[in-house]
């Protein structure tokens, strides 16, 4: 509880978090719904997206006030907060490894990094996928597949640039902490063969994200007495649950080598992705 002296000056102690991003989050690579892996045939090969996502967040922040001047603590504040953090982009790189366990059934495990950098700080994290994808339905050139896949990622900050606004005043903060997130995607749709070298897919997808956010950051006041402020923010990113929709191309070269290219969109969220993939 605040010593009722100070309770004016701590009155309007609130935390504007100005989250004018550029960083990287979100949508996995889908490629084809199935890559068509035949029964006991291995896959091989690199993902790599691209992807910008607005989204929403709410928690907690705890404001502790220190009298630097005579050296005690004034007090603690606590309230709830809801934080909207748009434009945050993501870049996710994988080698995948993948196996037929039918004709029409195959799975990959995806190993490798993503990279997240709000205001040029961020740092680059491990992360890992599953995905596995089904044909129910082939006819001459066309297929009809689906897919899942579940990804979870994780990045740390060091210095992000914030500020605390205190009686009107406000006093830069450098923020540390760490995000992590967990994805989910579910896709369905055709896939055609315009050549025996080139084929166009595409389809509709269900996207689930969640993942928590945590922060924490100091700022001192000029003059006399001085004041230390200290932000302890914890936050669970809000459940981001939507239909998208995914458009892409396939080139097949020689030795079972294929590349692709694709665009995926949902309301909240754009990426471009591209795979390679060699099957033996």
């Amino acid at each position: 509880m605040f010593i009722k002296a100070r309770k004016s000056q701590l009155a309007g102690a609130i935390i504007v978090l100005c989250f004018c991003c550029s960083a990287g989050f979100a949508l996995d690579p889908l490629g084809s719904a199935s890559d068509k892996l035949q029964k006991g045939q291995f896959g091989i090969g690199v993902d790599y997206s691209d992807s910008d996502i607005d989204f929403k967040a709410k928690g907690r922040s705890n404001l502790a006030v220190y009298n630097v001047t005579i050296g005690s603590l004034v007090g603690i504040q606590s309230e709830k907060q809801r934080l909207d953090l748009d434009g945050v982009e993501v870049q996710k790189a994988y080698a995948n490894l993948g196996y037929g366990i039918t004709d029409n059934l195959e799975a990959f495990l995806r190993l490798g990094a993503a990279d997240a950098d709000w205001r040029d700080d961020g740092d680059t994290h491990f992360s890992f996928g599953l995905r596995t994808g089904v044909t129910f339905y082939q006819k001459d050139a066309l297929r009809l597949s689906a897919l899942a896949q579940y990804s979870w990622v994780q990045t740390e900050f060091d210095s992000l640039p914030l500020t605390t606004v205190v009686s009107g005043t406000s006093y830069p903060l450098l923020m540390s902490g760490r995000l992590s997130m967990h994805e989910i995607q579910i896709a369905m749709g055709p896939t055609y063969e315009l050549t025996d070298n080139v084929s166009l897919y595409g389809g509709g997808f269900f996207h689930l994200m969640d993942g928590t956010l945590d922060l924490k950051g100091s700022a001192t006041t000029v003059g006399i007495p001085q004041f230390r402020y200290d932000l302890d923010s914890s936050y669970d990113i809000d459940q981001v649950s939507e239909l998208g929709v995914y458009i892409g191309a396939r080139i097949k070269t020689a030795n079972n080598i294929s590349y692709s290219i694709e665009y995926q969109h949902t309301n909240s969220a754009d990426a471009i992705a591209m795979r390679l993939l060699w099957k033996f």
